[in-house]
C-alpha cells in the first residue's frame, strides 16, 4: 500500500515541474526503481493513473525502469550485477561485496509536448 504515498510524491514533483513548463502537456514520467526499493511497479503505475485522472496531467504514462542489484568488491574492486543478494564476489570469492545500486527510487525525466 505504500505505493500510494510514493505515487503521491511523484505526482507532487511532476506538478511542481509542469508549473514551470507553460502550456506544455505531460506525455510520460520516467522513473527508476531499484530491486531493493520494495516497490511493485504495477501498483505504482496504477496509483499514478488514479491520482492524475481528473487533473491536467491526465493521460500521461508512468514508465518504470528497474535497476538491478549492483555490487563492488572491496578486495579486487570488481563491479558486477546480480538478480539476487550477493554474498561473495564472483571474481575473487571475497565475502560481503558492497551494494552500490539497487535501492533507487528516482524521477529521471518528464516527456512533454509543447
Amino acid at each position: 500500500m505504500h505505493e500510494m504515498s510514493i505515487a503521491r510524491g511523484i505526482v507532487d514533483i511532476v506538478e511542481q515541474e509542469m508549473a514551470t513548463q507553460g502550456d506544455a502537456r505531460l506525455q510520460a514520467v520516467n522513473i527508476t526503481v531499484g530491486k531493493l526499493a520494495a516497490v511493485a511497479p504495477e501498483q505504482l503505475a496504477w496509483w499514478f493513473t488514479i491520482m492524475i485522472a481528473e487533473t491536467g496531467l491526465a493521460g500521461a504514462t508512468l514508465n518504470v525502469r528497474t535497476v538491478p542489484l549492483g555490487y563492488r568488491c572491496a578486495a579486487c574492486r570488481h563491479e558486477f550485477t546480480s538478480e539476487e543478494i550477493a554474498l561473495t564476489c564472483p571474481e575473487c570469492g571475497a565475502e560481503h561485496p558492497e551494494l552500490v545500486s539497487g535501492r533507487e527510487l528516482t524521477v529521471e525525466s518528464l516527456e512533454v509536448e509543447d
